[in-house]
């Protein structure tokens, strides 16, 4: 030992008494926790103890799979909300636990496409990801999207359906994050990193109070990046809380969350906590020697293997931390702490234990408390030892040893940066803030509101809006304010010109104000710098009687470790810009009660609000000037052709399908009885408020002309050649949630894959596409793009390796009526095929096709389906004016003929249960024959048809249509995702619009 370290030697007393964790300030907490198991152990009946037991064993561990957490339902017996953790723990499918009695867990997880770490984020040179470190920084991180598992975990939030929004103030409602407990700082967002500078969209924080707040949404949910800048133990307090109508505070309780961030996994329980607290298995354990123990507790960079093919990817950031014994022999449990958390427990065999973790980038201090396994007759005598508190540093190495005696018992020293979130009400001392939009000179814009109080909480919505749309915009704005300012930067694309730009700003349930709709631009042009001023609605709602929120619960350390940040208070630094706009739209605000379902529009400005059109004509595409003309006509502007007789329009029906404009959806499958089946699960809230598993044939997915995108050069990996060419305008569903759209996807959640040999498939076979389109599905990821279908290969099914609940882009190339044949298949473990029934999935694109009575084409689903092939596949040419459709019943043989240029009738179907049949139908004088279904289905002519478009259409049983759903993606989805940039999975934004070229 060295002279310095010999001049360091503490002379130790070793005595029986108690050890009482933070000396006499916390003798009487910790007396009052100290367990009759450390008791007995002092009266000579030492425990039995277990090898490790961290703090939250026994409790619900979530991890390695789809985690809601919390997401918000509502109690409606009491009137408020309850946080919950939706997961599926146990593997029996997914449920809910309160969220107290569960631990989220983050350990290592990698990718098995292309072995990429996915627990770790390195930042790049950003300046938006300036607000989680420097560049180079390492955190540690939950993803959004995993890739052939689901290890870490995959984590996001949520709301029910059922939360009763027209009972609050302008429908918000929010879940908060009150305080974070724990060694580093927490941060959700997406992340986009091919689409700087829109690349990051900041959702919570535990260090920012702007970033305390997410704006929910009844029955969504959401797939974000969750980093953390140290592990350990962290203690996360949420509360939801909304304002009711009549002005009252409707919060949940303060419930707490455990994020286990690194360390070896908790061991799953039913909620209840089994652990010895480690300050009872220290007390219960023998005094001992030190000196003879010579215990060495040392942190060092991660040795890699010689090898490189048996080192994993982020490997290099990892540091061992080891502790060794005297006594080769020696049992016991290693409990590690970081900056005085909790990290993990570590089972110590022969003398030795070592646990190789990612630390992160900047330094803290490490900490370990040994605790012998007395029942091991080797270790029966061995001492225990609180270590000296050992820095850790990036890339440097250093130990201490236990012949310099105990240290002091591990004190948690919070992140200084993470601050508390206030729950008192604020009244602003001004409802005033400007709006800018600017143009950044890089095909980009900027929208900043500016509030003259810079205390004002809330959350920025709006978009750009189609003339005949004023409810879902092309783009949501989405931001939270910060210091009194929100800003939102989108790209900003050639299709937004023409549109209404509106501001919605969105008061917190704190503050004593309502919210606001600004027009900023009643004809938007792109490129343009606007201005405008808004203001928000006082509170007519009497607030004086409203009750106060419950009070945070206080933290289990001895004294608070984070105080409240007070807002700053000086004016804006930067005042809007007074230039004149282009089209100057000041225009007076409007309370959000008078329309509060509906971003309202200004009722008196100096210039008119834009007036509703007709409803038959909608708005013109505005197409962008350097695009390719379209292959096929754009939608007429005439009215629907109603349905045949006895098959008349019904309001939020095609032919007795429900419409499902928005919303998630899964397509689901079970397993029960060695049988498959295959279900939606609509979580959408449009026909139940509950969510629901029903038949796919019974609803059809509308999808709007705000799906409408554009092949960029971000999205020019050839395998997205089904997109068409870069500059290709057509339909996209995203994979990450979009307002107004539908958010479809597939789940294999309930599943016990122990039953089966290999994959689920999934096969999803076009039947029916408009003439000359194409179709596909694929996730998009910081490694590249993943097709999943493409019609142009024939690629029509996903093989599903895990229980999962997965989420991904569907394109439509053009506009018109889809219809899929889909089914699960697996194989059982003896080897047994099972298929679950085929089902219909109906697509209708753009507004023409949403609008209808009825489908151009009835196709019969094929219930002898032996392989996925296109020999099958209609295509119909969905801008040929025609008439209205024919019907044919099941088994029969009717077929029709064009009179004179009316409109065709439907073409002959072949007996039920015919698979060969072939039929034939005659349209206008122009009109072609009718192409061959199997199952005994024939087209028809392109002269007359349904919708007043396409030829004939023949029906065997009626049309079905399902729908699948795709739960949401969270690190690729960047919801800075702008103007035709839809956010991917892991970080990429894709960008999705109408087949339409602009001319």
């Amino acid at each position: 030992m060295s002279s310095q370290k010999q001049t360091q030697r503490r002379v130790t007393t070793h005595t029986p008494a108690l050890f009482i964790p933070g000396g006499k300030p916390a003798l009487r907490r910790a007396a009052a926790f100290l367990s009759a198991a450390a008791l007995l152990a002092l009266a000579g009946a030492a425990p039995s103890l277990p090898a490790a037991a961290g703090p939250d064993d026994g409790k619900i561990v979530t991890t390695k799979g789809h985690v809601d957490a919390p997401k918000a339902y509502w109690d409606e017996q009491n009137g408020t909300f309850v946080l919950m953790n939706e997961a599926n723990p146990y593997k029996t499918g997914a449920d809910t636990y309160e969220l107290d009695k569960t631990v989220n867990w983050v350990g290592k997880g990698y990718s098995t496409r292309d072995g990429k770490s996915q627990y770790t984020m390195t930042l790049g040179d950003s300046p938006s990801l300036a607000f989680l470190g420097e560049p180079g920084q390492t955190l540690y991180m939950a993803p959004h999207l995993t890739y052939g598992n689901q290890d870490p975990i995959w984590a996001g939030l949520g709301a029910s359906t059922k939360v009763p929004t027209e009972r609050f103030r302008d429908g918000v409602f929010a879940t908060d994050i009150l305080s974070v407990e724990g060694p580093g700082r927490m941060e959700l967002f997406r992340y986009n990193p091919d689409d700087a500078p829109a690349d990051v969209y900041r959702m919570l924080s535990s260090s920012s109070n702007g970033w305390h707040s997410w704006l929910l949404d009844k029955g969504s949910h959401t797939h974000n990046t969750t980093t953390f800048t140290r592990p350990g133990r962290y203690v996360v307090t949420y509360r939801t809380v909304a304002r009711s109508t009549d002005g009252r505070i409707i919060s949940s309780k303060p419930s707490k969350l455990v994020w286990q961030v690194g360390g070896m996994q908790p061991v799953l329980g039913d909620g209840t906590p089994t652990a010895v607290p480690t300050v009872d298995r220290y007390n219960a354990a023998p005094v001992g020697d030190l000196d003879a123990a010579k215990y060495v507790l040392s942190v060092a960079p991660h040795r890699l293997d010689a090898d490189p093919a048996k080192n994993k990817d982020a490997d290099d950031k990892l540091s061992d931390i080891t502790f060794t014994a005297a006594n080769k022999n020696l049992k016991g449990t290693l409990t590690l702490y970081n900056n005085g958390y909790f990290l993990t427990d570590l089972p110590v065999v022969n003398g030795t234990a070592t646990w190789s973790e990612m630390l992160g980038s900047e330094g803290s201090q490490l900490q370990a408390v040994f605790t012998p396994d007395t029942s091991d007759e080797n270790s029966a005598e061995a001492s225990r030892w609180i270590s000296h508190k050992l820095t850790y540093e990036p890339g440097k190495a250093e130990s201490v040893y236990s012949d310099d005696g105990n240290g002091s018992w591990p004190e948690e020293i919070p992140d200084q940066a993470n601050t508390v979130l206030s729950t008192e009400q604020y009244t602003p001392t001004s409802m005033d803030y400007d709006v800018t939009v600017t143009p950044n000179g890089n095909g980009f814009s900027t929208v900043e509101v500016r509030f003259k109080d810079p205390k004002v909480r809330g959350f920025m919505r709006g978009g750009f809006y189609a003339q005949d749309d004023p409810v879902y915009p092309y783009l949501d704005l989405e931001g939270s304010v910060e210091d009194g300012v929100a800003r939102f930067t989108f790209r900003d694309e050639s299709f937004y010109k023409g549109t209404a730009l509106r501001v919605k700003m969105l008061t917190h349930p704190d503050m004593n104000a309502s919210a606001s709709t600004t027009e900023v631009a009643a004809n938007y042009e792109p490129g343009t710098k606007y201005t405008a001023h808004g203001a928000l609605a006082p509170d007519s709602a009497p607030i004086s009687d409203a009750p106060k929120p419950a009070p945070v619960d206080p933290s289990p350390s001895a004294e608070p470790t984070v105080e409240p940040t007070e807002a700053p208070s000086a004016e804006p630094s930067e005042a809007p810009s007074e230039a004149p706009s282009a089209e100057p739209s000041t225009v007076p605000s409007v309370s959000p009660s008078e329309v509060p379902t509906v971003p309202a529009v200004p009722t008196a400005s100096a210039e008119p609000s834009v007036p509703a059109p007709a409803p038959s004509t909608p708005a013109p595409a505005n197409p962008t000037p350097s695009a390719p003309a379209p292959t096929s006509p754009a939608p007429s502007a005439q009215p629907s052709t109603p349905g045949t007789p006895g098959n008349q329009c019904v309001p939020g029906q095609i032919d007795g399908r429900t419409k499902i404009s928005h919303g998630h959806l899964d397509i689901q499958a079970t397993l029960k009885d060695r049988q498959l089946s295959v279900g939606l699960r609509d979580d959408s809230g449009i026909i139940d408020a509950d969510s629901t598993v029903r038949p796919l044939d019974s609803v059809v997915w509308t999808v709007s002309e705000n799906a409408r995108r554009v092949r960029t050069e971000r999205m020019a990996d050839e395998k997205l050649n089904f997109m068409g060419p870069v500059g290709t305008a057509f339909y996209g569903l995203p994979q990450t949630q979009q307002s107004g759209l539908p958010w479809p996807g597939y789940n294999t959640q309930d599943i016990d894959y122990s039953q089966l040999r290999g994959p689920v498939r999934l096969h999803v076979v076009p039947k029916v596409m408009p003439e000359g389109a194409r179709f596909g599905m694929f996730t998009e990821s910081l490694n590249g793009a993943d097709v999943l279908l493409d019609s142009t290969t024939g690629k029509t099914t996903i093989d599903i390796d895990y229980a999962t609940h997965a989420h991904a882009n569907w394109v439509f190339s053009e506009p018109g009526q889809y219809m899929f044949d889909v089914h699960y298949s697996a194989t059982l473990a003896d080897g047994t095929e099972v298929n679950s029934p085929v089902q219909q999935l109906a697509v209708a694109v753009g507004k023409k096709a949403s609008d209808a009575c009825s489908f151009e084409t009835a196709v019969p689903k094929d219930p002898n389906v032996a392989k996925d092939d296109f020999s099958g596949v209609r295509r119909v040419d969905s801008a040929t004016p025609g008439g209205t459709a024919g019907a044919n019943q099941p088994g029969s043989a009717q077929s029709g003929a064009a009179q004179g240029g009316q409109s065709g009738q439907a073409g002959a179907s072949g007996a039920a249960g015919d698979v060969n049949a072939q039929g034939s139908s005659e349209g206008s004088a122009d009109g072609s024959a009718g192409g061959v279904y199997p199952g005994g289905v024939s087209g028809g002519g392109t002269g007359g048809g349904s919708l007043g478009q396409s030829g004939v259409s023949a029906a065997s049983g009626g049309v079905s249509s399902q729908q699948g759903g795709l739960a949401r993606t969270g690190f690729g989805a960047v919801s800075v995702a702008v103007g035709g940039a839809l956010v991917l999975g892991a970080g990429t934004v894709m960008v999705l619009r109408s087949r339409r070229r602009a001319s």
